[in-house]
């Protein structure tokens, strides 16, 4: 029978991350492997390319050195015979050398790891873990010097690596095409637990564990991840059924949380989720919907001073997504609170009922005290690459959940609830192209949505001369690039002159992961925001008794009786709202 788990970690550190990632090793190799668990991860610094070591347990200080070292040479030895005997063959097939070595690109560099782990150390169970700098759907992801030039992956060309894993898993295990093949996914990242990452990669994995904000330079406590799974290798036969494996999901998000407790002390806020992946279509289903309903109120013009529903749920759109949690200096929101915020705002029934679609699907309907106000046989009108007809029907009313687990720790992300989704407040086109090639976009409708978002919220030019001549095809305006610099989307407080530069993805810019304390840009509130300045403690735990499938009953419910409505006052013109679901903590 094969061994029951093996835990494959890549950590990209040929940057500012480099001594990070050589403390996560250590931190592995208190844990280490056995005979039920074997722990690979490959190390990318300045020193080391792509070196894989076999985690062992062992603490003695410069041991992880001496390994790293001789594994390095171990490679470049079997690279060195694999190339000689390379170029004879191609000598005596030509009659010349063959001019050289050819680089692997990052990603097979990547992938080559995986594979080699897969054949090397089959099992049961499969964990995957992509540790270094993040970005979210916008951006690169895990970006290392090379030389004069960064490389790095896109969200699409990470999903490709993923699904590429999931592929070997399979083909080494024997298992079906439609297997998720990989247990769980672990993005040891920046702002990763988007809707946009669990959707392109959720025919490969079955949990996502990632954080919808910044994580702090350390990353993840790889003693108690490896510890965790241990544990659920030592008390299953087989390594645990999938309600165990998510549980085991559950318990990672949890004692990440707890570890970072105790460094509120020095103002350290963290978030940390475990998605259920099999949900992610339907929460794609749920964010169609919405689209779908607001953009039957949204114009396709401009406007300044509209009238009737259509400004009615325009200046609920805007004060919901004001209020919603930010992440990434407001390019992203966190679309529970979100849809929750602009529930509380917006009394137009049909869009009441789209936000408690999505809600449902993430929280799951069980812990939704208005869950029945969801769509029972949802139908998109446009659906998958353009689909207008024959989409699939969807009771929101009875949903299991996304969201498996979600805690927080500290005052900046306190109103995290699991999943967020890209939501600028203007449009940054090349932002936009970009965004449009990740399917989610389009098969959602959420890029329909945002364009006409920002067409509805953008104020008009104000009147000067061409306008009062009734000539405003000569209205002037910068270039593109020139317009992105002044209004930077990820700038920290508004207009910004060109030159001002807001941290690196190198190892001069900072001494942290990508210009602040921690994984990408700084972790700031919100320059035009006015965010609660104090915070309770997340209830954090799992259910001991839950043995997978109870959902972590009693740990919700401590959420739930923690739902105090801070704002309760404004929600007197929806007399049916009973309570305003604002301190969801557990879910």
């Amino acid at each position: 029978m094969l061994p029951k788990w093996t835990v494959m970690v890549h950590l990209a550190g040929d940057n500012n991350l480099s001594a990070e990632c050589v403390y996560a090793l250590t931190e592995m190799r208190r844990i280490g492997s056995n005979k039920d668990v074997a722990v690979i991860a490959n190390l990318n610094t300045s020193v080391h390319s792509a070196t894989s070591l076999f985690i062992t347990k062992g603490n003695t200080p410069g041991e992880t050195n001496e390994k790293l070292v001789k594994s390095r040479d171990l490679r470049l030895e079997r690279e060195a015979v694999a190339l000689a005997r390379s170029a004879n063959r191609r000598a005596g097939n030509t009659g010349e050398g063959d001019g050289g070595p050819v680089r692997k690109s990052y990603f097979d560099s990547i992938f080559d790891f995986f594979q080699e782990c897969v054949t090397n150390y089959p099992a049961q169970h499969y964990m995957v873990v992509l540790s270094g700098h993040g970005a979210g759907v916008i951006g690169n992801f895990l970006p290392e010097e090379e030389g004069d030039r960064i490389d790095s992956l896109t969200i699409i060309s990470m999903a490709q690596l993923v699904a590429k894993v999931a592929g070997a898993i399979r083909t080494q295990n024997g298992l079906s095409e439609k297997v998720q093949a990989i247990d769980i996914l672990g993005l040891d990242n920046c702002l990763m637990s988007m809707t946009e990452v669990a959707y392109i990669v959720n025919n490969s994995a079955k949990v996502m564990i990632g954080a919808e904000g910044f994580e702090p330079m350390a990353g993840w406590p790889y003693a108690r991840v490896l510890d965790a799974v241990r544990d659920l290798a030592r008390d299953t036969a087989n390594g645990g059924t999938l309600a165990q494996v998510k549980d085991l999901s559950k318990r990672i998000v949890c004692d990440y949380v707890n570890h970072y407790r105790d460094y509120q002390a020095a103002g350290v806020s963290v978030d940390l989720s475990a998605c259920d992946l099999s949900q992610s279509e339907e929460l794609m289903w749920a964010v169609n919907s919405l689209a779908q309903v607001l953009l039957e109120y949204l114009p396709d013009h401009e406007l300044d001073n509209g009238h009737g529903k259509t400004a009615e749920l325009r200046n609920a759109l805007v004060l919901a997504h004001w209020e919603a949690q930010p992440y990434k200096n407001e390019q992203y929101t966190d679309l529970y609170d979100f849809c929750e915020r602009l529930k509380f705002y917006c009394g137009l029934y049909d869009v009441r009922r789209a936000c408690q679609n999505v809600m449902n699907v993430i929280s799951g309907s069980e812990y939704e005290e208005e869950a029945m106000e969801a769509d029972n046989a949802f139908s998109a009108l446009v659906g998958v690459k353009g689909q207008t007809k024959d989409n699939p029907i969807s009771n929101f009313q009875k949903m299991p959940g996304f969201i498996l687990k979600s805690c927080y720790s500290g005052l900046t992300v306190q109103y995290s609830f699991g999943v967020s989704i890209y939501f600028p407040w203007a449009e940054e086109p090349a932002a936009l192209g970009e965004y449009q090639n990740v399917y989610f976009a389009e098969n959602s409708r959420w890029i329909e949505f945002l364009r006409a978002y920002f067409k509805a919220t953008k104020r008009n030019v104000r009147p000067g001369r061409n306008m009062l001549a009734g000539r405003p095809d000569l209205l002037r305006s910068f270039d593109e690039e020139v317009t992105g610099e002044l209004f930077n989307v990820a700038s920290n407080s508004g207009p910004v002159f060109p030159s001002n530069r807001n941290g690196s993805v190198n190892k001069n810019g900072s001494v942290n992961k990508n210009g602040s304390v921690n994984k990408d840009l700084g972790n700031f509130i919100g320059s035009m925001r006015n965010p609660p300045i104090e915070f309770d403690e997340c209830v954090c735990e799992v259910d001991p008794s839950s043995n997978g499938g109870t959902q972590d009953k009693a740990a919700k419910q401590k959420g739930k009786d923690a739902r105090i409505t801070a704002s309760s006052g404004k929600a007197k013109s929806v007399a049916t709202r009973k309570s305003v679901k604002r301190a969801r903590s557990s879910r």
